[in-house]
């Protein structure tokens, strides 16, 4: 009898291990990688985006538990570096970065003020710094306001000269059309992408902050 349980421990533990393993190769050993350190080759280079108006707010979208009517007007965003090895990397630094960017804190939505890495207003210019050369960005994002706007995920190799900025377009699609789209303006346009890229020239000197939440 003692023989047959430990059989059976030593089939759970190597289903265990087959599972673990089976995770850390398609996924990662510990998923997405929200962790951020500072860019080792930044030369001028950023990562800009400004998200579109949401427009007034949706009848079908009442507040929630966790969703007040302000947080309705907010959008969620990830931004990874992707790696061929490891899991993504987060090129969204921590809070403190993005206090800089507007000019009332305690007006923001709750759900910005609670964690500013990934929740954003439309109407604001943000920029991130983001490596020069050959990189491939993995970005995700969508409203809370449940309207077909700023919203999708893409995946983009970029390369970005000394000096220059990757713009990051999220499309309105009732504004943008297909039809509108010119593909020479944005960086390998593939019909159907919800978010665009394009390549800018980086001002001498960026935008001043001081965003204003706008109810």
């Amino acid at each position: 009898m003692s023989s047959l349980c430990f059989y059976y421990k030593r089939i759970l533990i190597l289903s265990l291990f087959m599972w673990g393993f089976t995770n850390v190769l398609f996924c990662g050993p510990i998923g997405p990688n929200y962790n951020y350190w500072d860019i080792e080759s930044f030369d001028s280079t950023y990562l800009r985006f400004n998200f579109p108006d949401l427009g007034p707010e949706s009848q079908y979208s009442p507040p929630g538990l966790f969703v007040s009517e302000r947080d309705k007007k907010t959008y969620y965003l990830t931004i990874f570096l992707q790696n061929d090895w490891l899991p993504n990397r987060s090129l969204q630094p921590e809070e403190w970065y993005w206090k800089k960017f507007y000019s009332n804190w305690e007006s923001l939505p709750p759900i910005v003020q609670s964690d500013p890495r990934f929740n954003y207003i439309s109407g604001c210019e943000y920029y991130i710094p983001v490596p020069v050369g050959k990189s491939i960005y993995s970005i995700f994002s969508y409203n809370r306001n449940r309207t077909d706007i700023g919203g999708g995920s893409i995946t983009k190799a970029v390369d970005l000269p000394p000096g220059h900025s990757v713009r990051i377009h999220f499309r309105n699609p009732e504004t943008l059309t297909e039809d509108k789209i010119d593909p020479n303006k944005y960086v390998k346009y593939t019909e159907g992408d919800r978010i665009l890229f394009s390549i800018e020239s980086t001002p001498l000197h960026m935008d001043k902050s001081g965003c204003e939440f706008v109810k």
